[in-house]
């Protein structure tokens, strides 16, 4: 076993492909540690977000500080077209010791409440994520 502190964590710039805005990213638990699941730690300036994706396991996210907010799929409708229209419209706002678990396969974004920085802690099991933009 090996004790870490978060503060010698270095940022994984690789992840800020997946955000909107200026974030830090730090993957806590490595698979050095071990294998069964995947937890970040993620500070948000303000406004910033993740850009619209699922993942195929449940995800939890667990506020440390500042406010910030969840943004989950309710519904996908097809268009006339043929496109597919998803519902964006439940919202969670969270602050320091709320937390969510996001369905597996639900389409959803995090982020910080414009004008605010937050930061959370994301638990999951390892899997694949899908991002849409």
């Amino acid at each position: 076993m090996q004790k870490t502190n978060i503060k010698d964590v270095p940022a994984d710039q690789a992840m800020t492909k997946y955000f909107e805005g200026k974030v830090e990213i730090k993957k806590i638990v490595t698979d050095a540690t071990t294998k069964e699941v995947e937890t970040y730690l993620v500070n948000f300036e303000d406004g910033a977000r993740t850009k619209l994706h699922f993942h195929e396991t449940d995800q939890v996210l667990l506020a440390t500080e500042g406010e910030g907010m969840v943004v989950l799929q309710t519904k996908v409708e097809m268009e006339n077209d043929n496109l597919a229209k998803v519902k964006m419209d439940e919202v969670h706002y969270l602050k320091e010791g709320d937390f969510v678990c996001v369905p597996a396969y639900t389409w959803h974004w995090h982020g910080a409440v414009r004008g605010k920085k937050f930061s959370h802690i994301q638990i999951k099991k390892p899997g694949k994520t899908i991002w849409f933009e």
